[in-house]
């Protein structure tokens, strides 16, 4: 789960702790607050708090080479770079919009490349989040987001790069302790609509440890002290969908016809395969490891987290969405580090 669909449960589950079910004064005074959030989006930081849409939030994630299981013995590296911001803006006492923006990277590098392979550098995504929140009567929420983006290797655009996700999650407060919600949310890219159950936990029985999950995406527990260190565990499951428009595989056979075909191959290079040709790359991989924050100054924080990843596969897919025969791997687990920066809403 990326950081943006994380936002929409988080945020619902703060704006409704933040109003209590204690009528219109409450809520003029949340009101209130996220106007100021959204000012000091702009001008300056205040002191951290809650679970809303952190402001800014940075990351970079390194992950050691590995060895591909064709063609060998060539290595693959992944670096992952994210960046996204959020602007909580106020429609009302129990209303509340949240328009963003996040930009993710996944940077490859190869060593001990066979001579042949197309050494496909970079895959990017774009996404514009919109989260309204809706706060109910009863101690109950709901969050609405829509999130439509481009994800590819961005070396040539056309509508294929297109898509979009969706969630929508109610949750009901039962103390200050506990909060349950359930819901769904969706995707739809390169033709394929993909719906998930959504489920989301929070249980604090101190004001120094926390336990959340948000299923199928993330779960954490962590400790905090003196509202300056953060210490934890966190488990995650991401997954995203690539375009390939690099010339050196869509000029190519199978994707293109060629003038003349190959004697030493059976295939016959003068007739294009669609079904054998790449359209995108679907990537997904698990996480867990130990997490550690540290408020550097107001509601700025660095954190670093640490661990092993527990699954990682890529499938090449066809242009019907169908994945090429023998084309997908999963690749060896492997050790990673992620470290990062956020800006979180200040407390009142």
């Amino acid at each position: 789960m990326r950081p943006a669909d994380r936002t929409a449960a988080r945020s619902l589950v703060s704006l409704r702790k933040r109003r209590g079910g204690g009528g219109p004064r409450r809520s003029a005074r949340t009101s209130r607050l996220l106007v100021l959030a959204a000012l000091l989006w702009v001008f300056a930081p205040g002191v951290a708090w809650g679970q809303l849409p952190d402001l800014v939030d940075l990351s970079a994630q390194y992950m050691p080479g590995v060895a591909l299981e064709d063609p060998r013995p060539t290595r693959a590296q992944v670096t992952s770079y994210e960046v996204s911001a959020n602007v909580p803006i106020p429609l009302g006492e129990k209303t509340y919009l949240i328009p963003g923006a996040a930009y993710h990277v996944e940077a490859v590098s190869y060593a001990d490349a066979s001579p042949g392979l197309d050494q496909l550098r970079a895959f990017h995504s774009v996404d514009v989040p919109v989260l309204l929140v809706q706060l109910l009567p009863r101690d109950w929420a709901l969050s609405l987001r829509v999130a439509p983006g481009l994800a590819g290797d961005f070396e040539g655009f056309d509508g294929g790069l297109a898509r979009v996700s969706a969630l929508a999650l109610a949750t009901h407060t039962f103390s200050e302790k506990l909060v349950l919600g359930g819901g769904a949310l969706a995707s739809f890219s390169f033709g394929s609509f993909l719906p998930l159950p959504a489920a989301y936990v929070e249980w604090a029985p101190s004001p120094y440890f926390r336990l959340e999950a948000f299923l199928p995406g993330f779960a954490t527990a962590k400790l905090t002290f003196s509202d300056r260190v953060e210490l934890g565990l966190r488990a995650d499951v991401a997954g995203n969908a690539y375009a390939v428009r690099d010339p050196r595989v869509t000029g190519a056979w199978p994707c293109a016809a060629q003038p003349a075909d190959d004697p030493l191959t059976e295939q016959d290079e003068r007739v294009a395969r669609p079904e054998q040709c790449v359209d995108h790359i679907a990537y997904s991989v698990a996480t867990a490891g130990v997490t550690v924050g540290v408020r550097a100054f107001s509601s700025v924080w660095l954190t670093a987290q640490a661990g092993h990843s527990l699954f990682r596969r890529f499938e090449p897919m066809n242009d019907d969405d169908d994945g090429i025969p023998g084309g997908g791997q999963s690749l060896p687990d492997a050790f990673f580090f992620r470290a990062g920066a956020t800006w979180r809403i200040p407390k009142s």
